[in-house]
């Protein structure tokens, strides 16, 4: 796997252990539903979920459009898209969520389909956000809103993990991002794509029962793919972190950026 393509390749194929990890990180639980209320998502509206993962969210979105709404859930990766559509299934949103496999960055959409597009935490990897964001715009019905959640990886925290060791891991882990600082970049790119009002919230909420310890996993796993790492400076945050979650110590932030842009 090329280091300069990771940032996508890691998505198209990924291995069972980071697989798992994903289904537990994505998991979505009541204190997550502020991150789609600015989207004002409402029903009988046609919703996307880009970058769809594991399905947690079409499922909520399948909730809030209801039966008369459809959500078209879009993924590159090929286990997710499978995981999406039991899901789905799963909870009684069969006839209500079309799943689609990726193959590049263009939506199998006709113009104006769209009432409302979430993407959540996917911008981080796009090739280019730029563009993407006019392709939401495109498949997105004037009036309409492209709601992007996304993280700002410089600004994560974790303790009792020391600040000079976790930007040792993340320097060599960029590798699997292709816009490491997305948060604070959205907004700048989706007035640049033409959108007519575009708003901007920042979610910082605390995580202290371990959630986050499977993204400290993926990304000292990160770090060992692109071998330009400390070994020892990367085994000694998971395990710091580790045990941190076994003694109840754990703390860990990562602000949320939710930007909404009206097309």
């Amino acid at each position: 796997m090329s280091l300069d393509s990771y940032y996508k390749d890691h998505w198209v194929e990924i291995e069972p252990d980071r697989l798992d990890r994903y289904e537990e990180q994505f998991i979505w639980g009541p204190g997550r539903d502020r991150l789609l209320e600015p989207a004002g998502i409402e029903a009988g509206q046609a919703v996307a979920d880009y970058g769809c993962g594991p399905g947690y969210v079409s499922v909520e979105l399948a909730k809030r459009v209801g039966e008369a709404g459809q959500v078209h859930a879009f993924d590159i990766n090929t286990d997710f898209v499978n995981r999406t559509r039991e899901r789905v299934a799963a909870n009684g949103f069969a006839d209500r969520v079309s799943v689609t496999h990726l193959l590049n960055d263009m939506l199998p959409l006709a113009d104006d389909t769209l009432d409302r597009l979430v993407i959540k935490n996917v911008m981080v990897y796009v090739d280019d956000p730029l563009a993407s964001f006019r392709e939401f715009r495109r498949v997105v019905k004037p009036g309409g809103k492209v709601h992007a959640i996304d993280s700002d990886f410089y600004m994560t925290a974790f303790d009792p993990v020391s600040p000079e060791d976790w930007r040792i891991v993340l320097d060599s882990a960029l590798h699997a991002f292709r816009t490491p600082a997305i948060g604070r970049k959205m907004r700048g790119f989706a007035l640049k794509a033409g959108y007519s009002d575009v708003s901007v919230q920042v979610i910082a909420a605390p995580e202290t029962t371990g959630r986050m310890l499977n993204f400290i996993k993926n990304m000292a796993g990160y770090a060992r793919e692109g071998g330009m790492h400390d070994e020892t400076t990367v085994q000694r945050v998971v395990d710091i972190a580790s045990r941190a979650v076994e003694e109840g110590t754990f703390f860990s932030l990562n602000p949320q950026f939710l930007v909404t842009a009206t097309v």
